[in-house]
């Protein structure tokens, strides 16, 4: 499946260049004059990426303060490609950070998307991080304990997770490499579910995950208030994913249609809506200004960016110095949302009737 990539991939990639750069000059002394100026003139660049990439710059050096306090020379390897081969077949990986210092060794993952946050606790993506760090710098490190950290700016979310390097190699022998050996090899089962394959290239034309979404057929798309409470918590469970995978299942139909040829029986490709637009905005002000009407009259009035465009542009925390006070958060819409969301449930009517009892 060939990746097209994104926007906001090309926007990953530029944040991880910019933070790569902040780091090198920081520990490394080299003069990042140009690249600086080359990663700044990227569209895609903005306050914002500037205000995050100098927390996470912050953040490794607060790393390396506590390392240092732990012996007097620790070691950092910024953006260090690691083989992992012995374990996953022609398998290797780039580590965005690594501190070493007596006995722990500290792997940090640097993720500037916006999406979920993600933990670091157990997760097979760090400990292969981790396990070809390991691999790496154990001829010259006794490495103990191996800390794995997952930095995400744009959410405000720093999650750290520690194994020992035997719990690590333990799990990279019993699981990691037969399992790795397994998917080389094209076997193994297939086990769709929304978290493992909402990145998956293939997911618009696997069968695998194609079956998983359509298991709610099985309760024949009857109405909401014919099922009791299990059901509709089922469905909801899964209506995300769904939604999601119909979506991808659309996107990838209209460019093989339109790419390959491809013909999908009782569907061809037309024209879309459109809306019609000025060709040329000046002449049309012009034209108006020439028969008699007035700039106010033809022009809407000047318009602040939104809060995020604002931030985007500003920085964050700069523009919250600048104008937080003039900011304001109004009361949300009520939302469903499971159980294990952060946020506070709400006095819904269930819950004013079981107070009212209490207070009687």
């Amino acid at each position: 499946m060939p990746d097209k990539g994104s926007e906001y991939a090309q926007e990953g990639t530029l944040a991880h260049r910019l933070g790569e750069l902040l780091l090198r000059e920081r520990w490394e002394g080299e003069d990042i004059t140009a690249e600086l100026a080359e990663v700044q003139a990227d569209p895609l660049y903005s306050g914002d990426m500037g205000e995050h990439m100098e927390g996470y710059a912050d953040f490794i050096e607060e790393r390396m303060a506590e390392a240092k306090r732990r012996c007097p020379d620790p070691g950092i390897y910024i953006e260090q490609r690691v083989d992992v081969s012995e374990y996953i077949p022609e398998g290797f990986g780039t580590t965005d950070c690594a501190i070493i210092a007596d006995g722990l060794m500290d792997v940090i993952d640097l993720k500037y998307g916006t999406g979920v946050p993600v933990s670091a606790e157990d997760n097979p993506q760090m400990k292969i991080y981790g396990l070809g760090c390991y691999l790496a710098f154990s001829l010259f490190y006794d490495i103990q304990t191996i800390r794995l950290t997952i930095y995400q700016p744009r959410l405000d979310s720093i999650s750290v997770w520690s194994i020992t390097a035997t719990e690590l190699l333990d799990w990279a022998e019993r699981e990691l490499k037969p399992k790795a050996a397994l998917a080389w090899a094209g076997e193994g089962e297939c086990r769709p579910g929304e978290k493992q394959c909402r990145w998956c290239k293939a997911a618009p034309v696997c069968k695998a995950l194609a079956a998983y979404q359509m298991e709610l057929a099985r309760y024949d798309f009857a109405e909401p208030r014919t099922l009791n409470a299990d059901a509709v918590a089922d469905v909801l469970d899964r209506l995300p994913g769904l939604t999601a995978w119909a979506k991808k299942v659309s996107e990838y139909a209209l460019d093989a249609a339109l790419t390959q040829g491809v013909r999908f029986p009782g569907y061809k490709v037309v024209e879309g809506r459109s809306n019609r637009r000025y060709a040329d905005e000046d002449a049309v002000a012009a034209e108006l200004r020439r028969i008699g009407y007035k700039v106010a009259d033809i022009y809407k009035p000047r318009e602040l960016l939104g809060i995020t465009a604002m931030e985007k542009l500003v920085g964050k925390k700069r523009f919250g110095e600048v104008a937080g006070a003039y900011l304001v958060k109004p009361e949300g819409a009520p939302t469903l949302v499971p159980e294990s969301d952060k946020r506070p449930e709400l006095n819904t009517a269930a819950q004013a009737t079981e107070d009212f009892k209490e207070e009687i």
